[in-house]
């Protein structure tokens, strides 16, 4: 008997040394020729880059200088390669938008992103989960310095004439260019503090509503660029800009240099980046197509017309023009009342909060009902988590990133509204129950009124970082309206679709609220 037990030992010990030896024996061989395949298969992949259209990104409308600098590469590139680049605007969120865009696509090299200096502002004074550090710089292809712009017919029209009255008249005169906390505006500040002069910043949606604003002599002074005078020449006049020399296209126009303002190398730069974790074969092709589309001669034609500066910064010289700049900018960042490079905390204890308050809201109905001799509801407990829900929507929102200087709204205003509606709502339904003006469903309508709403903003609040803001919605509005019984689909969907436009033209596009894209949308 123990000779058979050894016996099967012995076999088991063979057949696993056998099994032991095959692996070590063949292993390393399969090991290697899958490290050769992936290798061969890798490289056929970087080979066939470009295999299909490159999207270029673009912060602005159509349009806007950045805009006709990307659509020009565009053009130029796509003869220069074996496929096209089309340019995609995503205008909103003071390029936040067209940032994360970018940002949540795979790094290989099919989303460039036209990267301007008007970025360092917004993606350093926004909580957003990303940063300057998490993008590859390819390489600028225009300069223009920062310049401040007259009415021609003023009499604040030179930058003598600016400067003493502003000297006799502190914080009157008014300046103006696209948004608060942009590269023009920081340049104002900066004027303000090298000159020691006072002034009021006023902020519009483009440059060009500011511009006309000052042919119009509604504002005294516009931060912008040489080249914003162009087709305006009768009106407009450059009373200083920021460079050691006058420049080529404008040499009637004065340096600060000229008035005693050190103010040499502020510029608005223009140029290209990729999500950080492309690969290096991919960057270095398109590196080489920047540059030549850079030594192209319809691109010098194009900078010529445009009134810009052609330059070709690359790599890690980009990358440092990049950082200098958005260090430089921290200061006056700072001190134009923004907060920069600091995290917002989140609500502490957001769910204690909420039972806390469900617990207090629920109690207080209960003693009014039973004080008021009110028969006894669903609708008020009900009611109470609806009150109780906005609440701490209320709550949390106050730890959300502040408003930028400048705008009345942020990330804050969205729960903010919901929570309004919720607060009416519940508050309506309270109301009904205790004046006793509807009949014997009336609870149960009322009840459901209320319980529709909560889960509709639950159900809401759990799809907008999958769907995007607007279409989440969209169909929150549609289901909450059919569930209510509103049998005219014809009203529904234009409801609806009024609703989703006014959010889009007043959060999206007037007041530029960065809302959410989600993963679809």
């Amino acid at each position: 008997m123990v000779k058979l037990k050894n016996k099967t030992k012995s076999k088991k010990a063979e057949r696993r040394k056998r099994l032991y030896g095959f692996i070590f024996q063949f292993f390393p061989i399969l090991a290697f020729r899958i490290l050769v395949f992936s290798f061969i298969i890798f490289s056929f992949a970087l080979a066939d880059y470009p295999s299909k259209p490159i999207k270029i990104i673009v912060h602005t409308k159509p349009g806007g200088a950045v805009d006709l600098m990307a659509r020009q590469f565009a053009q130029i590139a796509g003869q220069k390669s074996d496929q096209s680049f089309v340019v995609v605007n995503k205008p909103g969120g003071s390029g936040l938008l067209a940032l994360a865009n970018v940002f949540n696509e795979k790094a290989d090299g099919y989303s460039l992103l036209a990267f301007p200096a008007a970025y360092l502002a917004p993606i350093q004074t926004t909580d957003i989960g990303f940063g300057l550090e998490d993008f590859d710089y390819l390489a600028c292809l225009t300069i223009s310095p920062e310049a401040i712009i007259t009415n021609k017919h003023s009499d604040i029209k030179t930058m003598d004439q600016i400067l003493a009255h502003a000297m006799a008249n502190p914080n009157e005169q008014k300046w103006c260019g696209p948004g608060s906390g942009s590269l023009d505006h920081l340049m104002g500040v900066k004027i303000w503090d090298k000159a020691g002069i006072t002034a009021k910043w006023i902020p519009y949606g483009g440059g060009g509503p500011a511009i006309a604003s000052v042919m119009g002599k509604h504002n005294h002074v516009y931060v912008g660029n040489p080249e914003d005078i162009i087709g305006r020449r009768e009106n407009l006049y450059i009373a200083a800009i920021a460079s050691e020399e006058r420049h080529p296209t404008f040499p009637d126009a004065p340096t600060f240099k000229e008035f005693g303002i050190d103010l040499t190398t502020d510029v608005m730069w223009r140029g290209f980046a990729v999500k950080k974790g492309t690969d290096p074969d991919v960057i270095a092709y398109l590196k080489d197509l920047l540059q030549k589309v850079s030594k192209d001669p319809a691109w010098k034609q194009f900078i010529q017309t445009t009134g810009v500066q052609s330059v070709f910064i690359s790599g890690d010289e980009f990358r440092e023009l990049v950082f200098r700049d958005a260090e430089s900018s921290k200061t006056y960042l700072l001190k134009s009342g923004f907060t920069v490079g600091t995290k917002p905390k989140s609500a502490p204890m957001s769910i204690l909060t909420f039972i806390i308050i469900t617990v207090i809201i629920i109690s207080g109905l209960h003693f009014y009902t039973k004080q008021k001799h009110l028969s006894k509801s669903n609708v008020y407990p009900i009611a109470g988590v609806g009150f109780a829900i906005a609440i701490t929507f209320i709550y949390m929102s106050t730890y959300f990133p502040a408003p930028r200087t400048g705008t009345m709204v942020g990330a804050a205003t969205v729960p903010q509204v919901w929570a309004a509606i919720l607060l009416i709502m519940s508050g309506m339904v309270v109301f009904q129950q205790t004046s006793k003006t509807e009949g014997k469903n009336s609870n149960f309508e009322k009840v459901k009124l209320v319980f529709t709403l909560i889960s509709f903003l639950t159900i809401y609040v759990l799809i907008i970082s999958i769907l995007g803001f607007l279409p989440s919605t969209a169909i929150m509005l549609v289901g909450g309206m059919l569930i209510l019984k509103h049998k005219e689909m014809k009203t529904v969907f234009a409801t609806t679709a009024i609703v989703i436009g006014l959010l889009y033209g007043i959060f999206y596009l007037i007041l530029q609220v960065p809302l959410p894209t989600g993963m679809f949308f």
